[in-house]
C-alpha cells in the first residue's frame, strides 16, 4: 500500500486553509491598494470637463484660446528635449500637462462647446486632447528609453570639453 504524501496530513489541514485565506487576503488587500492608488493618481491628474458657463466667449476668441492652447502645448514639446537630466521629462510633462488641461477645461466651459453651430471648435479640441495624450507617451518614452543615453551623451560632452586640447570656449 502506497503511504500518503506527508505533506498533505490531514491533522495540519485547518493551518493550510488558514495559510491560504491570509495568503489570499494579504495579495487582494494589496491589489485593492494598488488599483485605488493609481485610480486617485489618475483623477489627479486628469481635471473632470466642466459644465458650460453662463458667459459663454465668441467663436473667434474660443478659436484664439484654442490655438494659444496649441502654441503653449508646442511650446513645452520644443522644451522637453532641453530638459536635462533627460530622464526628468516625463515628471516635467506631467507637472505641465496637468496645468494645462486645466486650463483647456476652462476654456471648454467658457467656450459652450456642446451647442450645434461650434461643432467644428469642439472637434478642434478634441483633436487638441488627442496631440496631447501623444506628446504624453512621447515623453515617458523619451525619458525612460532615450533619456539615460542623452544624458551619457551629455555627460560625455562635459568630460570631453574639460579636456585642455579642446581649448577655451568664449
Amino acid at each position: 500500500m502506497s503511504e500518503s504524501d506527508p505533506r498533505k496530513d490531514p491533522r495540519f489541514r485547518p493551518f493550510r486553509a488558514a495559510a491560504y485565506g491570509l495568503y489570499i487576503a494579504v495579495v487582494s488587500a494589496f491589489c485593492i491598494a494598488v488599483i485605488i492608488g493609481v485610480t486617485r493618481s489618475v483623477r489627479a491628474m486628469t481635471p473632470e470637463k466642466k459644465p458650460a458657463e453662463e458667459q459663454v466667449l465668441s467663436y473667434r476668441e474660443c478659436l484664439d484660446a484654442a490655438d494659444s492652447l496649441w502654441s503653449q502645448l508646442e511650446s513645452e514639446r520644443e522644451k522637453l528635449v532641453r530638459i536635462s537630466p533627460a530622464r526628468d521629462v516625463d515628471k516635467e510633462w506631467l507637472t505641465f500637462r496637468t496645468h494645462w488641461l486645466q486650463g483647456m477645461r476652462d476654456t471648454e466651459a467658457r467656450c459652450a462647446l456642446e451647442s450645434r453651430d461650434r461643432a467644428h471648435l469642439k472637434e478642434v479640441f478634441r483633436r487638441l486632447e488627442d496631440v496631447q495624450d501623444l506628446y504624453s507617451i512621447h515623453a515617458v518614452q523619451y525619458a525612460g528609453e532615450v533619456g539615460g543615453v542623452v544624458d551619457a551623451l551629455r555627460g560625455a560632452f562635459s568630460t570631453a570639453r574639460k579636456n585642455p586640447a579642446a581649448g577655451r570656449l568664449p
